[in-house]
């Protein structure tokens, strides 16, 4: 491990990002809070404000924005399916008909500020979760969740299920390696021959998980692991000023953003400037 880095669920991150010291609380409920304002929020508008803002707020805290280029391939990916979705296959009624298909589609202004919507609400949603998710380590989940008054065995199976996540894209690669070196071409092709080939995947992913599961219940029980019952914990997480000052602010901001939703029509779509 480099000087300085700080092993976290998928990487290594600087130590001084800002959220890796933050209490593990502070995590859990941003994460919940990052991905309960854009549901919320309707218009462009606010969610390419909030975006820029979660952006911002990250660079503050020395984030490690560059780690999100990684996941750039799927956002795009995921956006060019909500374009071609809403372009070829909605029927929303505007003021300005831009084009008309055969098959009855047609495509208006109003079509097009409901998918850039759509697209910055999964950004916002991928940007933010992405950021929490570069701080959280394998104890914050459990201790988080505690500390909130979950039960211990829910939290462990949640922190199992990240656990896992990780595991999963590890045996991806191996996978996808494996048929590579046997002359298997996964990016030949149109997209949906694409996604045909990447399904074969599959089948040895699932074997791979079954096995994982199995190995994971044999070494609970030999270890005589107590789904419930009361624990002793190895660390102690105290609230420092900094996280008081998070959780005030994520719990403002989602009361100011409910408060303006209901009382004012510039979060609801279209929103400002368009209302």
């Amino acid at each position: 491990m480099e000087k300085g880095k700080v092993r976290t669920f998928f990487t290594y991150v600087d130590e001084r990002y800002m959220l890796v010291r933050a209490h593990p609380a502070v995590k859990i409920v941003s994460l919940v809070v990052l991905n309960v304002i854009p549901w919320i929020i309707e218009a462009p508008a606010p969610l390419a404000f909030f975006l820029a803002s979660l952006l911002l707020a990250a660079s503050l805290m020395k984030a490690p924005l560059s780690k999100l280029r990684n996941y750039l391939p799927y956002l795009l990916l995921v956006a060019q399916a909500v374009v071609l979705s809403y372009v070829l296959g909605s029927r929303i009624p505007g003021n300005v008909v831009f084009i008309e298909f055969p098959w009855g589609c047609y495509v208006t202004d109003k079509t097009l500020l409901y998918m850039a919507s759509v697209v910055l609400r999964i950004s916002s949603m991928l940007v933010g979760s992405t950021l929490v998710f570069l701080s959280l380590r394998d104890t914050d989940v459990v201790y988080g969740l505690k500390s909130l008054g979950v039960p211990f065995s829910a939290a462990f199976a949640f922190n199992l299920a990240l656990r896992f996540s990780a595991l999963f894209l590890d045996d991806y690669a191996r996978v996808r390696d494996a048929m590579l070196l046997k002359g298997a071409k996964l990016d030949a092709g149109n997209p949906l021959e694409r996604a045909k080939l990447l399904s074969r995947t599959a089948v040895p992913l699932m074997v791979i998980a079954v096995r994982r599961m199995q190995d994971l219940s044999f070494a609970l029980e030999l270890k005589g692991f107590p789904p419930s019952g009361r624990r002793t914990f190895l660390y102690q997480f105290q609230w420092s000023r900094f996280d008081a000052a998070a959780f005030a602010l994520l719990a403002v901001a989602t009361a100011g953003v409910v408060v303006a939703k209901i009382v004012s029509p510039l979060l609801s779509f279209p929103g400002w400037p368009f209302v």
